[in-house]
């Protein structure tokens, strides 16, 4: 009885411990002072670098991809202005984060020019990311989110956490992900040609090291041990 004992509540407090540890949420803040449009803009917070960067995709309703993810670059990339980040596809381009109407100029057999935007979030170690928020939101405006995997430099998969998901509130509001999702690059995404909005910050927790965690596993060890022996 005393080792089921020790052995649940063992487990409780490494549970306990483990998401404790990481429990201390990180916010990047993408608003402040005007700085234009970059290819990339880097955040730093409690040692960890996030990148941001922009990209393309023109998918059509049903989420069929017609063409794949590109790196925008030159005069296009991201624009990060007093209010968070958008992007800014080509001159004729606003500056926010806004989908495209790609399937009707496909469909209409002209070149595309108004394809869906992205932002592109890679950290530098692996960590929990807990979402994003938004801001400039309407009624008819949605967001998606997807894990990224790299294939090669330039080339990217992305596996879906959330598509079309809509803000409580117009103006500014979060789109958090319960309880997070680890992993180093993340898209948030648009793809209706009525979504229209900028990026405001981002929210992640560190990782617990491998290390940490084995090692709080044998003092829990050690103190199972300590006690057995006391009871004799």
């Amino acid at each position: 009885m005393f080792n089921v004992v020790t052995k649940a509540i063992s487990i409780f407090l490494f549970v306990l411990w483990s998401t404790t540890v990481s429990a201390n949420i990180i916010i990047t803040d993408f608003w402040g002072e005007n700085e234009g449009v970059e290819e990339n803009f880097s955040f730093t917070e409690e040692g960890i670098t996030l990148t941001v960067s922009a990209w393309n995709i023109n998918v059509n309703s049903d989420q069929d991809v017609i063409s794949p993810w590109v790196m925008l670059s030159g005069d296009a990339g991201v624009y990060k202005g007093s209010t968070g980040l958008g992007v800014v596809s080509h001159a004729d381009d606003g500056s926010d984060l806004d989908g495209g109407s790609s399937d009707e100029l496909v469909s209409l057999g002209a070149s595309v020019d108004d394809l869906d935007e992205g932002l592109l979030f890679v950290f530098s170690e692996e960590v929990n990311f807990l979402g994003f928020g938004a801001d400039y939101l309407s009624s008819n405006d949605d967001l998606n989110l997807s894990v990224v995997n790299f294939i090669s430099p330039g080339v990217i998969e992305t596996n879906d956490i959330f598509i079309d998901r809509e803000g409580q509130y117009d103006g500014y509001d979060i789109f958090p992900i319960f309880p997070g999702v680890v992993g180093t690059a993340f898209m948030v995404w648009v793809d209706g040609n009525d979504d229209d909005v900028r990026i405001y910050e981002a929210a992640f927790t560190k990782v617990p090291e491998p290390t940490s965690i084995l090692l709080f596993g044998l003092a829990l060890v050690g103190f199972s041990l300590r006690q057995r022996l006391t009871k004799k």
